[in-house]
């Protein structure tokens, strides 16, 4: 698999909130608007990931960093235009959301993490860049599996799902081609490996488990979602060349009471 890193710089998809019929998407229900705000907070603080990786060998990859500033580029308009869905309804966007642990994380993360992570990260050399990769190839399946059931479940949010979702196609193509580049090194492999383990569902850091549990309830709750929860733990496996390895099943059976 190959991705060309210069022809998506080139061409970066601009999803903002003129893109869209906003007046389409008012009036909708509290479990969507839910769902909405809940990928708004995801969308918007996965901005710090940037952050976090270019303190790390990760930003000495080209063709990474690269990928990273129209990334965010990209993440930072689909988070405007969110938000402006949001209001559309009458809806406030902040970190209200935050557990009290989850503000207390927040504060360690914006002051002391980056250079703890920095100093760790830079020990164990390059093999850190693949442990990132694979970090993000789940968090970009995961909230493209979202915008998929939500549009499922909500067919009124189908032309805002149908105008992410390219978006997230690409970003998860970018991972699974540098990964594969990479999965032959075996300390690399074993990183990758070790972090899609760890991985866990977006939003769960700061937000808990408690209040995410809404929404991953109301778009999983279907038997109809265990398919493409499956399809998505097969493809990593496939990735990392491992199994079993089940990171989304996994990770939302801890939200199972």
């Amino acid at each position: 698999m190959t991705f060309d890193v210069k022809a998506y710089t080139r061409a970066p998809i601009d999803l903002r909130p003129t893109n869209l019929d906003l007046t389409a998407l008012a009036g909708l229900d509290p479990s969507t608007l839910a769902t909405l705000g809940y990928l708004w907070q995801v969308e918007h603080a996965v901005l710090d990931l940037m952050r976090d990786v270019l303190v790390t060998p990760t930003h000495a990859e080209s063709e990474v960093t690269a990928f990273l500033v129209t990334w965010g580029y990209e993440q930072y308009w689909l988070a405007e235009t969110l938000r402006e869905v949001l209001a559309t309804n009458g809806e406030r966007t902040d970190h209200s959301r935050d557990a009290v642990v989850g503000m207390m994380l927040r504060g360690w993360d914006d002051r002391a993490r980056p250079m703890l992570h920095s100093f760790r990260t830079n020990l164990l050399g390059e093999q850190v860049v693949a442990g990132h990769l694979a970090t993000g190839w789940l968090d970009t399946a995961a909230l493209a599996l979202c915008y998929r059931r939500l549009a499922a479940v909500v067919p009124a949010c189908s032309r805002l799902t149908e105008a992410v979702l390219p978006m997230k196609e690409r970003h998860l193509a970018f991972h699974a081609a540098q990964l594969q580049q990479r999965i032959a090194d075996p300390a690399a492999a074993r990183h990758a490996r070790r972090a899609a383990r760890a991985w866990r569902w977006p939003g769960t850091r700061y937000g808990g488990y408690a209040a995410v549990h809404p929404v991953v309830e109301f778009l999983f709750a279907d038997r109809a979602a265990r398919a493409p929860v499956r399809a998505v733990d097969e493809d990593v496996q496939a990735l990392l060349d491992v199994a079993p390895l089940t990171p989304v099943r996994s990770a939302l059976g801890r939200f199972v009471r």
